[in-house]
C-alpha cells in the first residue's frame, strides 16, 4: 500500500512540475525551469488481429521543474508516511 501511495505522489509531482514549467516559460527569470524534452512514441504501435486490436504507446514530456517536483513529492510522501506512522 505504501508503494502505491509513493507512486501516486511521484506521478502527481511530475504533473504539477510540468505545469509549473510551462507557466514559467513565459517569465524571463524562470525560463530555465522549462528546459526539457520529450521521450516516447508519437505514433503508437498498433497490433490488429482481426478479432482483437491492441495499441501500444508511451510518451513522456519532462522539464527541470518536473524533475524538481518529482524529487520534492517523493520526499514529502516519505515524511507523510513517517508522520502518519504507515
Amino acid at each position: 500500500m505504501k508503494k502505491i501511495f509513493t507512486i501516486v505522489f511521484i506521478i502527481l509531482g511530475g504533473i504539477i512540475g510540468c505545469g509549473i514549467g510551462n507557466v514559467c516559460s513565459s517569465i524571463e527569470a524562470l525560463k530555465w525551469l522549462a528546459i526539457g524534452g520529450e521521450v516516447g512514441f508519437k505514433n503508437p504501435l498498433l497490433l490488429d488481429l482481426s478479432f482483437l486490436q491492441l495499441t501500444f504507446g508511451i510518451w513522456c514530456k519532462i522539464n527541470i521543474a518536473g524533475i524538481l517536483c518529482l524529487v520534492l513529492f517523493a520526499f514529502i510522501s516519505n515524511k507523510a508516511f513517517k508522520w502518519l506512522k504507515i
